[in-house]
This record gives structure tokens, sequence and C-alpha cells, in this order.
């Protein structure tokens, strides 16, 4: 996570330095100097167990948010005096992603247990509950193991009030923090979901084995309020490599959502997963990436690809995309399983 985009924000005055925060699987999170591309290490904080996401504060980029995929924890930091904050503590199963509201108000995040919290930074006290999915992934009343949640964005809606969160169920649900209501479920899959049988020639005794096929949204997100025409509309990918665009009618008070984009690779011999989706910050655009390796840019209001960037050749994890200010010109980073980081740049 970069803290670049908020270090002039700092409600000292006093501007900080740009960071990179890395966080590992060893429970280690590392801050490097991204000053002019020095890559100077800065220091390195003791984290949760399994590091899955991070993400800084909006105002100012000192604060630091660390989630646990192992022990469902959420911690806190100062970067500069190097301190842990709070431990927001209370998922019941692994924690999959987690951001604070783009005021700095409330962390939300969401879990393997299928809920949505929101919780307050200066307390670390639970402020929200939302149980979007019976049983989660820590498993129901009867012994089945439910789905979890996968993936979020924030700062929907006119009032930057929505969230939305993807599902392993392959459904994707928008909520208002401050009203405490979810206002959409939408269907990313449209058919019900497949079994594939496995025939057992061991002749050991065993019946056949019955596989569901796999419906998880692993992305989401929010078109910037400032686009002109999209403003009120948000983008789900799925493992069937489908990305969909939604127009949610906030603006009436209603609690409907329309499709209004399909969009399906051609160029792809067999469906490549979406792994992650940004919007453009200033034109109707999503880019996502695949498990393929390649990252493709959709026009979301023609449904159309205006291009793609190649050069992976195993799946992208991770995508961090920034814009240049003064012109629509993105630089798009990726992390991928060939043990690579590339840096794109993409002019609409």
């Amino acid at each position: 996570a970069f803290n670049t985009p908020f270090v002039t924000k700092d409600v000292s005055g006093k501007v900080q330095n740009n960071q990179l925060a890395v966080g590992s699987y060893d429970g280690s999170i590392v801050l490097y100097n991204a000053e002019n591309n020095s890559g100077e290490l800065l220091q390195v904080l003791e984290g949760p167990s399994d590091v899955e996401f991070l993400t800084f504060h909006p105002k100012g980029g000192t604060v630091l948010l660390a989630g646990s995929i192992a022990d469902g924890t959420i911690w806190m930091y100062h970067t500069p005096s190097k301190s842990c904050l709070q431990v927001f503590v209370g998922h019941e199963g692994g924690v999959t992603a987690g951001a604070f509201t783009p005021d700095g108000k409330w962390v939300v995040s969401v879990g393997q247990d299928g809920t949505c919290r929101v919780w307050a930074p200066k307390t670390g006290m639970s402020r929200h509950v939302f149980r979007l999915m019976d049983g989660g992934g820590h498993g129901g009343g009867d012994g089945s193991v439910g789905a979890g949640l996968t993936c979020l964005a924030v700062g929907g809606g006119q009032d930057g009030q929505l969230a939305i969160c993807g599902g392993e169920d392959g459904n994707a649900y928008v909520v208002h923090i401050s009203g405490k209501k979810m206002l959409a479920k939408l269907s990313h899959f449209e058919e019900a979901p497949k079994t594939t049988t496995t025939n057992n020639n061991n002749n050991d005794g065993m019946d056949d084995d019955n596989t569901e096929e796999a419906r998880s949204i692993e992305a989401v997100g929010f078109c910037p309020p400032t686009t002109t025409g999209t403003a009120h509309w948000c983008a789900t990918g799925g493992v069937d490599g489908i990305l969909k665009v939604w127009n949610m009618n906030v603006a009436t008070g209603t609690s409907t959502a329309q499709l209004r984009q399909r969009c399906v690779r051609e160029d792809a011999p067999q469906a490549a997963g979406i792994t992650r989706l940004v919007w453009h910050a200033t034109q109707p655009l999503v880019i996502c990436s695949y498990t393929d390796g390649v990252v493709c840019v959709w026009d979301v209001r023609v449904g159309t690809m205006v291009g793609s960037l190649t050069g992976h050749e195993d799946m992208i994890n991770g995508m961090s995309v920034s814009f240049v200010e003064g012109s629509d010109v993105a630089v798009v980073v990726t992390g991928s399983d060939d043990k690579m980081v590339k840096m794109f740049e993409f002019c609409p």
C-alpha cells in the first residue's frame, strides 16, 4: 500500500514522507521510502500473522491498517512512532479486506465469517455488524460450511457512505454504513451453480465426489462520484472472468440496482478469472487484472475493451493504479505468481 495520495492531507499541516508498506504471511510489515524511487528500508513493524491487506488512513498517510487472514484481527499503527494504536477483535474467521471510509472516521472490514463490520478507530469498538451471509465461512448451525466475503470497496453514493462486499456465493452486497442498512444484493452469476461429478475408478468403495462450480466474486469497486454519467455505478468481477457494471439507483432513495454492462473477453482461450479491478479516476473506464496474467481496460458505457497490458506469464495477484496529475494517464503496477512486478502506462 502507498500513502502517496494522502501525504499532503495531514491534519497537523506537516507533509509526511512518501512510503510503501508491504505485508507478508510471515507477520512482518515493512515500510520503504518511496521518495525519488529510493527504496530505502525505513522500518519493520511487528504485525498479525498472515497479513492479508494493508491500507493507509486518508488524512495524512501516517496511520496504517493491517488485517490477518489467520486470526481475524485488524491492527492499526501510527507509523512515525512505530506504535500500535488499536487491535480490532470480533471476526469469527479470517479477515479478507478492510479500508478506512473516505472521511477517515470509520474502519470497515469483511471476512470469512460472512460479516461486514464497522469499527470506531479511536476506541476499537464495533459500531455495527452486517451479517450478510448465513453461516459464513465459519459454518452454520447445521454443521455446514458457508461462503465468506472476499473483497470490499468503500466511498460509494452521494454521501460516500456506501460499501460493497463481494462474496463466495456469487453475490455482492451494498450497505449504507451510517444508515446501518443493506441496500442491494447484486447477483453476479445468472445461472444456478453447476455440479460436476468425478468418477472414482480406484474400486475402493468410495462414492463419487460432487464438486460445485466456483462462483466467487473476487473484485468490486465504485465509480468515482466526479465521473460524468456514471457516478452511481459500481462493478463486480468474478472467477468466471466476467466484469459486470451496475447502476445503483441510490439518488432516488430506492434499493434497486440495474445491470448496465456485461464485459467478456474474447481473446482468452479459456475463461480467465478476474482478480482485481480499479475504476479510472476521470474516465468511465474499469481496469481489470486476470488469472492468465493479462490486464484489460474496459469502456463500461458500451462494454468494449479499449486496451490490454501483457507481459506476465502467470496469475496477477495484486494491482495498484495511480493517475498522473493533470492528465488521464494511468500507471498500473501488477504483481504476479511469475515472481515479477511490472509497471505499465496506459493513456485512454
